[in-house]
């Protein structure tokens, strides 16, 4: 009898490079501080909300839920395995797609720190972005995201809390 699963509609794999004006363990310390408040930066209305479990000092695992307007909310995981002080792996499963990233960070000098996050998407719906829009949403995430860290940088506030 074959095995019962999900169908795979696609499969998509993009590559993001982003430059950060920051030291590289700066960018660490913040990109990898899973805090329960993380949907404040996101694009996304609603926003989503985060549960953070911290499982040991390498791992966390994060559940986040975003209202849709019927009683159940959609739904995400991650797990997170951290390899500091220059990488860290995500593994996201939720209802469209199943994901994983893996962050690289390099030094570009003292004070800018280069992101290259290496995406592979595995699609559960037959609807499902382009490697270009993939990308591209990608792309103006983490120039958000970038923008909160820098100015928190700027800012002289510690990257983590």
């Amino acid at each position: 009898m074959a095995e019962r699963g999900h169908r795979f509609f696609g499969t998509t794999r993009v590559r993001v490079t982003k430059t950060v004006n920051a030291p590289l363990r700066y960018v660490y310390d913040w990109s990898t501080d899973y805090r329960p408040d993380d949907g404040g930066l996101s694009a996304r209305r609603p926003r989503p909300r985060f549960r953070v479990l911290r499982l040991s000092k390498n791992r966390v695992l994060r559940i986040r839920t975003t209202p849709n307007g019927t009683p159940d909310p959609d739904v995400a995981v991650d797990v997170v395995r951290l390899d500091p002080p220059s990488r860290w792996h995500t593994d996201q499963i939720d209802e469209t797609d199943r994901e994983s990233v893996d962050y690289r960070l390099s030094a570009l000098g003292p004070k800018r720190t280069r992101l290259t996050l290496l995406v592979t998407e595995r699609w559960l719906t037959p609807d499902h972005p382009t490697s270009a829009e993939l990308a591209e949403r990608l792309s103006r995430g983490w120039d958000r995201y970038i923008g909160a860290l820098e100015s928190r940088y700027r800012a002289g506030r510690p990257a983590k809390g």
